[in-house]
Protein backbone atom coordinates (compact mmCIF):
# COMPACT_ATOMS: atom_id res chain seq x y z
CA UNK A 1 0.00 0.00 0.00
CA UNK A 2 1.69 3.20 -0.84
CA UNK A 3 1.45 6.20 1.66
CA UNK A 4 0.30 8.79 -0.30
CA UNK A 5 -0.64 12.75 0.88
CA UNK A 6 -4.38 11.55 1.06
CA UNK A 7 -3.95 8.04 2.69
CA UNK A 8 -1.83 10.37 5.44
CA UNK A 9 -4.06 13.26 5.56
CA UNK A 10 -7.20 10.73 6.40
CA UNK A 11 -4.96 9.15 9.33
CA UNK A 12 -4.12 12.02 10.97
CA UNK A 13 -7.40 13.75 10.78
CA UNK A 14 -8.79 10.44 12.23
CA UNK A 15 -6.22 10.52 15.60
CA UNK A 16 -7.43 14.56 15.62
CA UNK A 17 -10.80 12.97 15.79
CA UNK A 18 -10.31 10.29 18.23
CA UNK A 19 -7.78 12.60 20.35
CA UNK A 20 -10.76 15.21 20.72
CA UNK A 21 -13.34 12.73 21.10
CA UNK A 22 -11.18 10.84 24.13
CA UNK A 23 -10.64 14.92 25.70
CA UNK A 24 -14.73 15.44 25.59
CA UNK A 25 -15.29 11.84 26.93
CA UNK A 26 -12.44 12.32 29.80
CA UNK A 27 -14.07 15.92 30.49
CA UNK A 28 -17.69 15.21 30.44
CA UNK A 29 -19.47 13.55 33.63
CA UNK A 30 -18.10 10.90 36.08
CA UNK A 31 -15.23 8.43 35.37
CA UNK A 32 -15.77 4.54 35.71
CA UNK A 33 -15.81 3.76 38.97
CA UNK A 34 -17.10 7.32 40.37
CA UNK A 35 -20.75 7.37 41.11
CA UNK A 36 -23.73 9.34 39.97
CA UNK A 37 -26.88 9.83 40.74
CA UNK A 38 -29.67 8.22 39.33
CA UNK A 39 -33.37 9.55 39.43
CA UNK A 40 -36.65 8.83 37.94
CA UNK A 41 -40.31 10.15 37.55
CA UNK A 42 -43.38 8.93 36.76
CA UNK A 43 -44.53 10.75 34.04
CA UNK A 44 -48.32 9.80 34.12
CA UNK A 45 -48.62 11.32 37.22
CA UNK A 46 -46.90 14.34 36.58
CA UNK A 47 -49.19 14.36 33.34
CA UNK A 48 -52.31 13.68 35.75
CA UNK A 49 -51.13 16.15 38.18
CA UNK A 50 -49.95 18.87 35.50
CA UNK A 51 -52.18 22.01 36.27
CA UNK A 52 -53.41 22.84 32.50
CA UNK A 53 -54.44 19.05 32.02
CA UNK A 54 -57.89 19.68 32.57
CA UNK A 55 -58.36 22.07 29.74
CA UNK A 56 -55.95 20.61 27.55
CA UNK A 57 -58.31 16.99 27.93
CA UNK A 58 -61.66 19.36 27.32
CA UNK A 59 -59.93 21.37 24.48
CA UNK A 60 -58.97 18.11 22.89
CA UNK A 61 -63.00 16.65 23.03
CA UNK A 62 -64.30 19.76 21.93
CA UNK A 63 -62.08 19.42 18.96
CA UNK A 64 -62.97 15.93 18.28
CA UNK A 65 -66.10 16.01 18.69
CA UNK A 66 -66.48 18.93 15.92
CA UNK A 67 -64.22 17.34 13.88
CA UNK A 68 -66.26 14.33 13.73
CA UNK A 69 -69.47 15.95 13.16
CA UNK A 70 -68.08 17.54 10.53
CA UNK A 71 -66.40 14.20 9.03
CA UNK A 72 -70.06 12.79 8.98
CA UNK A 73 -71.77 15.26 7.69
CA UNK A 74 -69.13 15.11 4.74
CA UNK A 75 -69.16 11.02 4.49
CA UNK A 76 -72.92 11.50 3.31
CA UNK A 77 -73.32 9.90 0.19
CA UNK A 78 -70.13 8.40 -0.17
CA UNK A 79 -68.57 5.35 -0.76
CA UNK A 80 -66.94 3.08 1.90
CA UNK A 81 -63.51 4.18 0.60
CA UNK A 82 -64.12 7.41 0.69
CA UNK A 83 -65.92 7.58 3.95
CA UNK A 84 -62.81 5.19 5.37
CA UNK A 85 -60.41 7.92 3.44
CA UNK A 86 -62.44 11.01 5.20
CA UNK A 87 -62.14 9.09 8.89
CA UNK A 88 -58.27 8.22 9.12
CA UNK A 89 -57.86 11.89 7.74
CA UNK A 90 -60.22 13.28 10.90
CA UNK A 91 -58.22 10.76 13.30
CA UNK A 92 -55.13 11.83 12.31
CA UNK A 93 -55.89 15.38 12.84
CA UNK A 94 -57.69 14.53 16.43
CA UNK A 95 -54.21 12.69 16.71
CA UNK A 96 -52.10 15.77 15.88
CA UNK A 97 -54.53 17.96 17.98
CA UNK A 98 -53.36 16.18 20.92
CA UNK A 99 -49.90 16.04 20.43
CA UNK A 100 -50.17 19.56 20.72
CA UNK A 101 -51.94 19.69 23.55
CA UNK A 102 -50.52 17.21 25.27
CA UNK A 103 -47.09 17.51 23.89
CA UNK A 104 -46.92 21.07 25.26
CA UNK A 105 -47.59 19.92 29.05
CA UNK A 106 -45.13 16.98 28.45
CA UNK A 107 -42.74 20.44 27.76
CA UNK A 108 -43.30 22.15 30.71
CA UNK A 109 -42.73 18.73 32.86
CA UNK A 110 -39.81 17.84 31.08
CA UNK A 111 -38.28 21.55 32.19
CA UNK A 112 -39.02 21.00 35.65
CA UNK A 113 -37.53 17.46 35.89
CA UNK A 114 -34.40 19.28 34.50
CA UNK A 115 -34.76 22.04 37.16
CA UNK A 116 -35.43 19.61 39.90
CA UNK A 117 -32.64 17.11 38.70
CA UNK A 118 -29.76 20.22 38.86
CA UNK A 119 -31.18 21.07 42.06
CA UNK A 120 -30.63 17.54 43.49
CA UNK A 121 -27.50 16.46 41.91
CA UNK A 122 -29.35 13.86 40.00
CA UNK A 123 -27.30 13.24 36.92
CA UNK A 124 -29.45 11.00 34.86
CA UNK A 125 -32.99 11.05 34.91
CA UNK A 126 -35.27 7.97 33.80
CA UNK A 127 -39.03 7.39 33.09
CA UNK A 128 -40.45 5.43 35.89
CA UNK A 129 -41.72 2.23 33.80
CA UNK A 130 -37.59 1.62 33.06
CA UNK A 131 -36.55 1.37 36.40
CA UNK A 132 -36.78 -1.66 38.09
CA UNK A 133 -34.79 -1.55 40.97
CA UNK A 134 -33.37 1.53 42.75
CA UNK A 135 -32.64 5.49 41.51
CA UNK A 136 -34.30 8.63 43.39
CA UNK A 137 -37.97 9.34 42.50
CA UNK A 138 -38.32 13.08 41.59
CA UNK A 139 -42.27 12.47 40.54
CA UNK A 140 -42.99 14.82 43.86
CA UNK A 141 -40.50 17.08 43.52
CA UNK A 142 -41.87 17.81 39.64
CA UNK A 143 -44.97 17.74 40.16
CA UNK A 144 -44.40 20.58 43.03
CA UNK A 145 -42.31 22.46 40.44
CA UNK A 146 -45.32 22.60 37.53
CA UNK A 147 -47.61 23.85 40.40
CA UNK A 148 -49.64 20.73 40.34
CA UNK A 149 -52.00 19.29 42.98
Amino acid sequence: MKWNAKTIGIVAGAIVLIAALGFVVARSGPVLGQSFTIGYVDMVRAVDAHPRKASAEGALKDYAQSQIADAQQRMKGLSAGQQQDIQRVTQQQVLKKRQELIGGLEKDIRAAIEKVAKEQGVGIVLSREVVLYGGVDLTDQVIKAIGGK
